[in-house]
């Protein structure tokens, strides 16, 4: 097998690393050095290249994805062929996990999570089936779930065209896993897109119940369960699963097409109602009998010919292992296993057979409980043991596959004389989570208790750890001035991510990137996040208007001023209000104003008095003493009359003294400021002794 690293495919595309590794290809990641971005490269192997039914379903794929544009389905960019070298597609790069490895981690879903998911496949194969593309592999192993929770449907190396006039055989090569696989493709006869939605079904049972629906010790044992047994409900084995939900898997999952869901977006909507009321109930029928009817194979009454006589049902139940119903105590007994799938997209199953149609009469009485399948499963045992080469006498002795999950490679397996009986094909999977040691086996095929052949190869996957030093280092890129959505897509084909952060600026404009954190040249690994920062333009230089009511014209003046305010026209007005005070001002209070805004106020003065200008308080004042008292949010302001002597000034709040301090002949105010958020509170104020102010203040 060549191996591509460090090479530059197509002049554009310098390949860094495996990825992935499969039955008929390898994945590469590889950075585009036109667009400047990561992609993923599938390359056939070398011993498929020449093969013209690997290449056809090589390129079936890329015709397949070509047509495809959601969200939810990994994008193909390109398909090439490097001169003499390697053909291959470009794909967009998915970095996360397979479904499989997700269920392999937590064993199984709530079925919440199992809906957040289920539904993105929907919707992705509602996109394909409106194309025209039906997928016929759905399967954990070719759900990839990214790090934002976004699940991806990849692999569409099998996919058929609705339109296509060809009829799939059931083969290793034309077959997804035969635990998930539609009882039509089992049976070998044209699929609709409706296959898709079995296969979703019976991948939501595994999410939910951390167990396959269907499961046995060969392909043609798990083939006739999919065809003649009812599974138990979800629910039977999760009892915390609602009935609605049982009712959506069971319902994707009936055996005759005609009875599943008409298409992905009805089995979508039903997951939405779910979603948003848990105690729906839909009434599905037909799901919860002893055996489905629909399991039942048919036959057609012409061209039809009796191979093999009835068998006894004692002889037909050795193809159906599990219990169609189990006991609690079963249920607690069984833990999840992965499945005998190799684990990435492209994997070699068991061979799977065509069945050819037969025809047989129904025996009345007791004779009728035994079914027409019963004959299928006998001729379907004897296909598959002639296909392997078994019908006459082995010279090689059948041993038992033991269990290497877990155990390391180097130090357990490779050198231990236990295991002489076997050859071993090592795949290796790179993993930095740290959910994995070094050399760990975490997948086999075959599984533990299958029999084989004495010299057979077992393939093992093992975990290579990487560590962190040996990540790849980029350049964090300049994007200065640069709009944020620009800056964003920048780094996203450097392999980084961007944080947006605001802060004001007074050159530069809204929205527009004034530095980054690290700063551009600075060299980071893959992966990691850019803090961003983005003007939000100016900062805000608005100001509030106090209050000036019970003011004097000097005090008001002065704290306007104090604020970056001015004070506008003064006039004057009757009232009973303390002569020379504020009673009045052009701009209310608490409004927000631009800096160096004029405040208009009108001053009170005595009824029948001409007046004039309004003075600055040394005749008005509380009681005839020309002391005023100004209160707002933020402070409390003490006027005194201009011809004052010194005197000693006490302000209080709630009985709690805040100031009290000798006012100096010619200082005309003094200040005690406040920090109330809210509320009324009692403010009281004296001068020399005497109690100039004492009122309730709201601060809102």
């Amino acid at each position: 097998m060549e191996n591509y690293i460090g090479q530059t495919l197509g002049g554009r595309y310098e390949v860094r690393e495996v990825i992935g590794t499969g039955g008929m290809a390898i994945v590469y990641k590889a950075y585009c050095t036109v667009l400047n971005r990561y992609v993923a490269i599938k390359v056939l192997k070398e011993e498929y290249a020449s093969d013209d039914e690997f290449r056809k379903r090589f390129y079936n794929e890329a015709q397949a994805v070509a047509k495809l544009s959601q969200n939810n389905i990994v994008s193909i960019y390109d398909v090439c062929q490097d001169g003499d070298g390697p053909e291959y597609i470009v794909m967009e790069l998915c970095e996360g996990v397979t479904l499989k490895d997700y269920l392999r981690k937590k064993h199984h879903l709530t079925w919440q999570e199992t809906l957040f998911f289920a539904q993105q496949v929907a919707r992705a194969l509602d996109h394909a089936h409106s194309r025209g593309i039906i997928h016929q592999d759905i399967k954990p192993q070719n759900i990839m779930l990214l790090r934002d929770g976004t699940a991806k449907v990849m692999d569409f190396g099998i996919a058929s065209f609705a339109n296509s006039q060809e009829t799939r055989k059931v083969s290793s090569e034309a077959i997804g896993s035969v635990h998930y696989i539609s009882p039509e493709q089992a049976k070998g006869i044209t699929a609709d897109f409706r296959t898709d939605l079995y296969s979703l079904g019976v991948v939501m049972y595994e999410m939910l119940t951390g167990t396959l629906p269907f499961r046995g010790d060969t392909a043609v044992a798990v083939v006739m369960q999919h065809l003649n047994t009812v599974p138990p409900v979800p629910s039977s084995i999760v009892p915390e699963i609602p009935k609605a939900m049982d009712e959506i898997v069971m319902h994707a999952m009936c055996a005759n097409a005609s009875q599943r869901y008409s298409s992905a977006l009805d089995m979508y909507r039903d997951m939405e109602r779910l979603r948003t009321n848990p105690n729906l109930v839909l009434n599905y029928s037909g799901h919860n009998s002893d055996l489905d009817a629909t399991r039942a194979i048919r036959y057609d009454d012409e061209d039809a010919t009796q191979l093999l006589r009835p068998v006894d049902e004692e002889q037909a139940t050795k193809y159906v292992p599990r219990p169609q119903q189990e006991t609690p105590a079963q249920q607690q007994r069984r833990v999840y296993q992965p499945v005998n799938d190799v684990d990435d997209e492209y994997e070699q199953e068991e061979p799977v057979h065509e069945v050819k149609r037969v025809k047989t009469k129904k025996k009345k009485g007791n004779g009728g409980k035994i079914v027409v399948g019963v004959i299928i499963v006998a001729l379907l045992a004897a296909i598959a043991y002639m296909a392997s080469g078994l019908m006459g006498e082995s010279s090689k002795e059948m041993i038992e596959v033991p269990n290497f999950i877990s155990l390391n490679y180097e130090e357990d397996v490779r050198n231990n004389s236990d295991y002489d009986a076997f050859r071993f094909d090592v795949e290796t999977r790179k993993d930095s989570s740290g959910d994995y040691e070094d050399g760990e086996i975490v997948d086999q095929d075959p599984l533990e208790g299958e029999q084989v052949e004495e010299g057979s190869t077992i393939t093992l996957t093992v975990i290579s750890v990487e560590e962190n030093d040996s990540e790849e280092l980029v350049k964090v890129p300049s994007v200065i001035g640069k709009t944020f959505e620009d800056a964003q897509s920048a780094l996203r084909a450097r392999g980084l991510t961007a944080s947006r952060k605001e802060e004001s600026s007074e050159s530069v404009q809204a929205g527009y990137v004034i530095s980054t954190d690290p700063e551009p040249g600075e060299e980071i690994a893959t992966g990691s996040t850019v803090t961003v920062i983005v003007s939000s333009g100016p900062a805000n230089t608005n100001k509030t208007v106090p209050n000036l009511t019970g003011m004097t014209q000097s005090a008001a003046k002065s704290l306007l001023e104090s604020m970056g305010l001015k004070l506008g026209a003064v006039t004057q007005e009757e009232s009973d209000k303390p002569e020379g005070t504020v009673i009045g001002q052009t701009v209310a209070s608490g409004t927000e104003v631009a800096e160096g805004t004029s405040v208009g106020i009108t001053i009170a003065k005595a009824k029948g008095d001409n007046g004039g200008d309004g003075d600055d308080g040394n005749n008005g004042g509380d009681g005839g003493s020309g002391t005023s008292v100004s209160v707002t949010n933020s402070a409390v302001v003490v006027t005194l009359p201009s011809n004052h002597k010194d005197c000693q000034v006490a302000i209080s709040v709630d009985g709690n003294q805040l100031y009290n301090h000798t006012v100096r002949e010619g200082n005309l105010t003094a200040t005690c400021k406040l920090s109330y958020g809210s509320g009324t509170h009692r403010i009281v104020v004296t001068v020399d002794g005497a109690t100039v102010y004492d009122q309730d203040y709201n601060f809102g």
